[in-house]
């Protein structure tokens, strides 16, 4: 049984203690439902967003982008670049 299935099948229970007369037994089975729905649901957005700030790139390679990044800003600055020019290789480091 998958866990909608399983979902169901306590709603279910929750609903044949309404009918049996049992109105707090049967809130507390589907309070407790929803709260696992709302609970799985909170779990697959963390993953999702967590998905998403990590890229598929390994950490060494973002990390060697960053450093390659920073040194051509360093080198730009030392070598006398245009403030405009600066702005623009810092920009591109600020947004990897």
């Amino acid at each position: 049984m998958d866990a909608a299935e399983t979902l169901r099948a306590l709603l279910n229970e929750a609903r044949h203690k309404l009918r049996d007369g049992e109105p707090a037994e049967a809130e507390r089975c589907a309070r407790a439902v929803s709260a696992l729905v709302r609970a799985e649901r909170d779990v697959a957005e963390y993953a999702a967003a967590m998905a998403a700030q990590h890229p598929d790139e390994d950490e060494e390679s973002l990390r060697a982008e960053l450093l390659g990044r920073l040194h051509r800003l360093v080198a730009a600055d030392r070598a006398g670049a245009p403030v405009e020019v600066l702005e623009q290789l810092a920009a591109r480091v600020a947004d990897p």
